[in-house]
């Protein structure tokens, strides 16, 4: 991407205020890629610390909730605890380079075990994993569409406020079927990670966290 190319896509950080909104197809004109991205945040020109690039347009991220953060942190942990790392890659709260236009961030995801890629193929993300607390719509909803379109096998919406999980699997066509609702206290089993078993129950605080519904 040449410099002139990353001027037009994104305002000067010199310039007045920057408007605190994803960078939409409408404001660039264009879908920004992966490797624009990252040559973005490279030269300091990205107007958010924490973003993720969705269908070829930056999005800000927001902060996350405590019931959040504790639930999506002892997923990741016991996830990664179990799964050996000479067959598994497990990522917590990082970048997923799903395609050239999609880097979304989930909260945990598993890959067979080999090297990272630019477009990581859809056969070797066993499963994504997100914990919703104030996003469980889009999670449900655009998300689930998302990896629906990218042939992602598994995916899971943690929703805590119900304590339920939306097991999503075997998408066709570029959508999933009608989720499955697995409660806390049931077992989870993913269909492409062997012998791991997970009850989200297990991992509920020991003094409940005090934050508003």
């Amino acid at each position: 991407m040449t410099g002139a190319r990353a001027d037009a896509i994104l305002p000067s950080m010199n310039d007045a205020a920057v408007t605190p909104r994803p960078i939409a197809r409408e404001a660039t004109r264009l879908p920004i890629t992966m490797d624009e991205v990252l040559a973005l945040q490279a030269a300091g020109k990205l107007p958010y610390k924490r973003t993720q690039l969705l269908d070829g347009e930056i999005h800000e991220m927001p902060a996350d909730g405590l019931r959040h953060i504790h639930y999506a942190m002892k997923i990741g942990r016991r996830i990664g605890a179990s799964l050996p790392e000479d067959r598994y890659f497990v990522g917590v709260q990082t970048t997923l380079h799903l395609s050239r236009y999609n880097g979304p961030s989930p909260d945990v995801y598993v890959l067979s075990a080999g090297p990272l890629v630019k477009e990581t193929p859809p056969e070797r993300i066993l499963l994504i994993v997100e914990v919703a607390s104030t996003s469980l719509t889009d999670d449900l909803r655009d998300s689930a569409s998302r990896y629906a379109r990218h042939d992602v096998a598994e995916f899971w919406v943690v929703d805590v406020r119900n304590r339920v999980t939306f097991v999503h699997r075997t998408p066709r066509n570029g959508a999933y079927p009608t989720p499955a609702r697995i409660a806390f206290e049931e077992t989870l089993k993913p269909t492409l990670i062997p012998d791991f078993t997970l009850r989200i129950a297990d991992l509920d605080p020991a003094t409940p966290i005090d934050e508003p519904d």
